[in-house]
């Protein structure tokens, strides 16, 4: 693919992103040309906004007169944060070295959505996997309390806290207690006025130990904070039941499902009385059912229950299984041939698609060029197309119809209901149980890629949208109805944003907490080993600094490597 054709396909893919972004830049340059951002103490460093404000030291002043407390807070931190660094360090390391193999051993799988433009940063809204609401809510309390505890500290260690303040490029991204750096880092740098005087000559930085504790108060925060939001959680979800497994997935128009008004994205969760437990139980029932008796249907729609008098067809049975498609894709034989979308296919030929898999089964066995006849259900009528496959790609010569999207349906005939199962039930089981599995490795992995696709779960960012419906609050969360899952997601996005960042911070890379954290520990081994505080701290500065170089050049790696295989392998 030649470099303008890639070009033209990032701005396709996000032009509205790029749009909002030079809107908004161009509108803080605005700001910046009359004064307004100085006249509210907002910097910025390009599209980047520093929002300072010095309100609130009396409050911090206030909260910091518990010095024992705070101190032995920090000093729990420092270990955790040296924990951290370790197990960051070690997990990039791995990452990069499995890479690397990977590379060499041409099994790098290709570019995914993880590799995506919007998926490199947490920012809720932008990356798919983070929903914007329960997103910010848990962006916003972990850098309130990342920062306010290092305001705090400082305050305890009676350095002095200039301002404290947000970072922004269109949403908050970061947060920031602004400390005196001379007290803090010993930054001697420009401490003469314009007459040549020398300046504050009564501030005298703080000693290692307190700078350590500063630094690590944040992290220490995040870590307290994430682990009292998941324990709540947990017990959230202890009060969280599901209704049923069942769901409608499709009604056949004009079938007396549809009659009655039914819908998909309906739950079942009885029939006659009878509770069902999964699609098999339904379709059973529904055939068992006497001569022209109705079905009393229990179902659940937009959190509403109601009972559904259904009269099926009569003297009818069976099901119809088959394979929906949901696009056509243009200029393809299926559009050609007239089909249209949704429809399901039944047959092929004579032999009957019972599902996905005999769907694949029967295409990968036929020929570009190939004649076929798709036996479809639509509207409860069969309705036949004559279609010349094509091929996929030159390369190919496997028979292409042009139809996408596929799903397994069985449709009732009696009913004209095609339902299916979602495991809601095991999916709450499972997410019950993980506080058994934090006394292993097992558990916090599971916590760390929890909102992400996985092999364990797929993914899970919350009791929202569909996944909602499959719930109700049970015991003394009863009473909040609905506003159990607003508390719930809260209180997850709270907890894994809190721990996610933690563990980020404590990276032994500069400007990071962890940095500096590192530089102080690489200082005070070396200040041991071989004297001359001064020597050894700017020794320690520079190995701070390359291993920053190290870690961003990781972690650039990790990002980019997928795309240089997929470029090595279509060079090669």
């Amino acid at each position: 693919m030649s470099q303008p054709n890639i070009i033209i396909t990032f701005v396709e893919s996000y032009w509205k992103i790029l749009l909002i972004i030079a809107i908004y830049w161009q509108t803080v340059l605005i700001l910046k040309q009359y004064g307004i951002l100085e006249r509210y103490n907002i910097t910025n460093h390009g599209p980047l906004l520093m929002i300072r404000t010095t309100k609130g030291q009396l409050f911090l002043d206030r909260i910091a007169k518990m010095r024992g407390f705070w101190r032995i807070f920090a000093d729990v931190g420092i270990p955790l944060m040296l924990l951290g660094m370790f197990l960051m360090f070690a997990l990039i390391v791995f990452s990069d070295i499995s890479l690397l193999i990977s590379l060499e051993n041409k099994t790098m799988p290709p570019p995914g959505e993880f590799h995506e433009l919007r998926n490199i940063f947490l920012l809720p809204g932008i990356n798919e996997f983070i929903p914007l609401i329960w997103g910010l809510i848990g962006l916003v309390v972990t850098l309130v309390v990342h920062e306010f505890s290092h305001a705090i500290l400082c305050k305890v260690e009676d350095v002095k806290v200039k301002s404290m303040g947000i970072i922004m490029v269109l949403i908050p991204i970061g947060g920031f207690a602004e400390p005196d750096e001379e007290q803090l880092f010993g930054d001697t740098k420009d401490k003469t006025d314009e007459e040549g005087t020398e300046k504050r000559p009564d501030i005298h930085p703080v000693g290692r130990r307190q700078r350590v504790r500063i630094l690590s108060a944040g992290v220490m925060a995040n870590f307290v904070t994430a682990l009292v939001a998941f324990m709540l959680f947990f017990i959230v979800i202890g009060n969280i039941a599901a209704v049923t497994n069942v769901m409608i997935t499709d009604v056949v128009p004009g079938s007396p499902a549809d009659d009655m008004g039914l819908t998909d994205l309906t739950l079942i969760t009885h029939v006659n009385g009878n509770k069902i437990e999964n699609a098999s139980d339904f379709y059973e029932y529904v055939d068992s059912r006497s001569e022209n008796e109705s079905l009393q249907l229990m179902v659940k729609k937009d959190n509403v229950l109601q009972e559904v008098m259904l009269t099926p067809y009569p003297n009818v049975n069976g099901n119809i299984r088959g394979v929906k498609f949901e696009n056509v894709i243009p200029g393809m034989p299926g559009e050609d041939a007239g089909l249209k979308d949704g429809l399901i296919i039944t047959r092929i030929n004579n032999t009957p698609i019972t599902g996905t898999q005999t769907f694949f089964e029967y295409m990968a066995n036929t020929t570009a060029g190939q004649e076929i006849t798709l036996i479809t259900l639509f509207e409860n009528v069969e309705v036949n197309y004559t279609i010349n496959l094509t091929s996929v790609s030159s390369n190919e010569n496997t028979g292409f119809i042009g139809i996408s999207e596929f799903s397994t349906v069985i449709i009732s005939r009696s009913t004209g209901l095609s339902v299916g199962e979602y495991p809601a039930r095991e999916l709450l089981h499972f997410l019950q149980m993980i506080p058994t599995l934090m006394g292993g490795v097992a558990g916090w992995i599971i916590i760390l890629v929890l909102p992400f696709p996985n092999p364990l779960f797929w993914s899970f960012q919350g009791f929202s949208g569909t996944l909602s419906m499959f719930y109700e609050p049970i015991g003394w969360a009863a009473p909040l109805g609905v506003g159990v899952f607003w508390l719930a997601n809260s209180l997850l996005w709270i907890g894994w944003l809190n721990f996610y960042v933690g563990l980020f911070n404590c990276l032994p890379m500069l400007p990071l907490d962890g940095g500096h954290v590192f530089k102080d520990t690489i200082h005070s081994i070396l200040a041991r080993l071989f004297g001359n505080e001064e020597k050894m701290g700017n020794m320690a500065g520079k190995i701070a600094t390359l291993f920053a170089i190290l870690m961003l050049a990781s972690l650039i790696f990790m990002i980019i490597a997928p795309f240089i295989a997929q470029f090595l392998a279509h060079v090669f």
